[in-house]
């Protein structure tokens, strides 16, 4: 066996007829989980459970984290992948999914990062240029400052991408979000 337990085993590997089950708490990873599975049209079965962390089961696949989890979801998705293929719309997705988790956990500069993005999103239809990863998991931590009450009020744009992203939720998955 290699490294940490990993190698020379054979991986176990998800079959096309295996359901996706999301489970974890309320709050901004679930819903960044459930709008990337709805915008890559992957339907799953999402339960709020009292475990701390957000876990997909796919079949005999499991993974735990949000970031492992977008990441699995994009590429088992419909149509291309949205991680970036330019190394600046992927650093630009880097960029705002970090700004993102410093919303939520710091809570610095709300205001003015918000601005920002409202900024950016009267130039262009997502945050990154094209759609890529950043948008649903940013597009979770501002529903959850929403639903908090700590969003600044009149961003239109912000709005009207935060629409857009719903719309193509909608397009594609059942579940609730």
């Amino acid at each position: 066996m290699g490294l940490f337990g990993f190698g020379n085993k054979k991986a176990a590997v998800a079959g096309a007829s295996d359901t996706y089950e999301l489970k974890g708490p309320a709050g901004p990873g679930r819903t960044q989980c459930l709008l990337l599975a709805g915008i890559r049209g992957i339907e799953l079965q999402a339960d709020i459970s009292a475990d701390d962390t957000v876990t997909l089961t796919h079949g005999p696949v499991t993974l735990t984290g949000v970031s492992a989890i977008e990441t699995y979801l994009d590429i088992k998705g419909q149509g291309a992948p949205l991680k970036p293929k330019k190394a600046r719309h992927l650093g630009e997705q880097n960029r705002w999914i970090e700004i993102s988790n410093q919303l939520l956990d710091q809570h610095q500069k709300v205001d003015q990062i918000m601005q920002r993005m409202n900024e950016i999103l009267a130039e262009q239809e997502f945050l990154a240029g094209p759609l890529t990863q950043a948008d649903p998991h940013v597009a979770g931590s501002v529903l959850a400052l929403k639903r908090a009450r700590q969003c600044p009020p009149d961003l239109s744009n912000v709005e009207a991408w935060l629409k857009r992203l719903q719309e193509k939720y909608r397009e594609t998955c059942v579940s609730e979000l």
